[in-house]
């Protein structure tokens, strides 16, 4: 099972031990580990007990975010605020969701309940923004009328949220969500309610996000001068001295290089928060700054290189679960549905074939794979299935008896021949005796994928394919993979949460852009007997039914299905994982939190805005 392990090199041993072909290299070396982890030997080092005057720093996540000239407005398309970068230290969630485990915490909501086809929430009366106004639900009510607002003008046909059809303010500190169907809690939680700040106070801005709500609200839904409103609005945004946050930081300076924020001395948590100035700063190098000691954290962009990895200060993990899969994604060639992003498109994949697809994931060795990538990456050894490890460790799904695609190249050759193909001196030929062509699309700028496609094409070419890596420039990639120019891809996709494979508005409308294929309209036959692939008996399924059908009800028999058919129609194939975590200096640093706190995105943020975080400088 790959793991984050603190302190382990068993990617680097094991891969030491593939490349010499030594079978007992891994055991021989299993008691190594490096120097960075939570195992920090502080014992002679008391924390502070009483809050001192101390800056944290932390590394800019996304070097894009541009800090003195950022849009301060949700609703601007090319905007870049999120949880994970600085608005996330100035602004507050209703909650927070800790992904991989599947749990929640309350933050300025501290009760919400489901009852008749709604969702009640319950907000504290504890937060104020930071010019000493209460958050209430009247801010809600505005970012909710301005959302659907835009919604009604810009995209009348469609609903302004896939589970909220209306919602109205109960009192001040209460909102009630009207639901479009009974969705389970977990699911309007999880896709509308968790993680993602409150950003829109009525009277912020001139014009205030009250008067453009109003305007946009007065103006003919179905006229030119709503669609100029829109325009106007998401290209405006608050002057950076009129924002005004809820978090437990709030804004001191920004300059073109760094935002600083002082303690807000109202918030709930301002009492456990045990320096005075958090500052999020612009570095070219995120993992060199934390080398040298230039900032005292990263969100993520760990694991490095190893050589990289034994420079690092000792540290502890922050934001553990937040893996990333790269997998084997299959071009299925249906450019003919309303939302594919092909322009004209071309290519006419053999991968659209189940059986070759299947033929393919047996022809492969995981482990050449990922002996050729770069080390940082560890082994996958799940089936294919989408979801993260902690969902099949406590046994949401049962997994027992899924195909795992080991190398076999009997069944890889029966598969082709099932499929109209034949093999003549070693290469594969289709019925008009035209060569069985992949073309494996690569980013030039992604060493895994470059290297990794390599050692994919190097194996398909021994099985009898001809095979092509075509590695192009960003841009390229982007164009070609939407267009369909390719059999394959070598592309990542996160795994870190339990729910992951049913963010229904996410995942599957991105990845059917990568497949090429409608998986809201397609059909598909699987065998009905889950856990068996020989199954005489077949079920069809519909993927977006089946992911309702979960939200709607709770009930694991649809992940469990859903799992199913995504291990049987296989449209991606995972190979290698990547963990992509963050650090905290532990010189300098004490931090103690729950797994759930330390595992999720943002820990970084959640350890000073939430009671059980627990992030404080160590005495001088």
């Amino acid at each position: 099972m790959p793991t984050n392990s603190n302190g382990s090199n068993s990617a680097i041993t094991r891969r030491t031990a593939l490349k010499s072909g030594l079978a007992g290299g891994v055991v021989a070396l299993a008691g190594c580990t490096n120097n960075s982890g939570n195992g920090v030997d502080n014992s002679n080092r008391e924390p502070v007990e009483e809050r001192v005057d101390k800056r944290f720093t932390k590394a800019l996540h996304r070097g894009t975010y541009g800090m003195d000239n950022a849009s301060w407005n949700p609703y601007d398309p090319s905007n870049e605020m999120a949880n994970f970068d600085p608005p996330g230290l100035i602004f507050d969630p209703l909650m927070v969701e800790y992904q991989s485990h599947g749990t929640f915490q309350g933050l300025i909501a501290d009760n919400w309940e489901k009852e008749d086809g709604s969702v009640l929430v319950e907000m504290s009366d504890e937060w104020t923004w930071h010019n000493g106004d209460p958050v209430t639900t009247a801010d809600l009510v505005t970012d909710l009328d301005i959302r659907f607002r835009i919604s009604e003008i810009t995209s009348p046909d469609d609903p302004a949220s896939t589970y909220i059809e209306d919602y109205e303010a109960v009192d001040d500190y209460a909102i009630r969500y009207h639901l479009h169907d009974d969705f389970t809690i977990e699911s309007v939680l999880t896709n509308e309610l968790a993680e993602a700040p409150l950003f829109i106070k009525e009277d912020v801005g001139n014009p205030s996000f009250g008067q453009w709500r109003d305007d946009l609200m007065d103006a003919d839904a179905d006229s030119d001068e709503a669609t100029t409103l829109v325009s106007d609005f998401q290209e405006w945004s608050p002057e950076l001295d009129e924002v005004v946050g809820n978090g437990p930081f709030q804004l001191k300076e920004v300059t073109d290089t760094a935002l600083v924020a002082e303690v807000y001395d109202d918030h709930p948590n301002a009492d456990d928060i045990y320096f005075t100035e958090y500052v999020i700063e612009h570095h070219e190098d995120q993992v060199l700054a934390f080398i040298e000691e230039q900032v005292d954290a990263i969100a993520l962009n760990l694991p490095e290189s190893p050589d990289l990895m034994q420079q690092l200060p000792e540290h502890h993990e922050i934001n553990r679960d937040y893996d990333h899969l790269w997998s084997v994604l299959f071009n299925f060639g249906d450019y003919d549905w309303p939302n594919s992003p092909a322009n004209n498109p071309t290519n006419q994949p053999i991968t659209s074939d189940e059986r070759v697809r299947k033929a393919i994931a047996c022809a492969l060795d995981r482990e050449q794979i990922f002996a050729s990538v770069p080390e940082e990456y560890d082994l996958y050894e799940l089936p294919p299935t989408f979801l993260n490890s902690t969902a099949v460790e406590e046994g949401l799904v049962d997994i027992d008896g899924y195909d795992n695609y080991d190398v076999d190249h009997d069944r890889a050759t029966a598969l082709m021949e099932e499929a109209g193909y034949q093999r003549d001196d070693g290469q594969w030929y289709d019925e008009d005796g035209e060569p069985a062509e992949l073309t494996l699309l690569a980013q030039s700028s992604t060493a895994v994928q470059v290297d990794g496609l390599d050692a994919i094409r190097h194996q398909l070419e021994e099985f009898g394919f001809t095979a092509e890596v075509d590695a192009v420039d960003e841009a390229t990639y982007g164009e070609s993979r939407f267009n369909g120019d390719h059999d394959i891809i070598f592309d990542n996709h996160p795994v870190f949460s339990i729910m992951g494979l049913t963010y229904v508005d996410f995942v599957w409308n991105w990845f059917a852009q990568l497949n090429h294929v409608d998986y809201e309209n397609e059909t598909w036959e699987i065998p009905a007997e889950i856990g068996n692939p020989d199954a005489s008996d077949t079920m069809e399924l519909n993927v977006m039914d089946e992911i309702e059908q979960l939200h709607l009800t709770g009930d694991d028999e649809y992940l469990q299905r859903l799992t199913w058919w995504y291990n049987q129609a296989l449209p991606m194939y995972g190979c290698v994982i990547a963990g992509d975590y963050g650090a905290i200096n532990a010189n300098e640093w004490h931090v103690d939190a729950s797994d759930e706190m330390l595992d999720n995105r943002v820990c970084e943020f959640n350890l000073v805005r939430l009671p059980d975080g627990d992030l404080r400088p160590y005495q001088e």
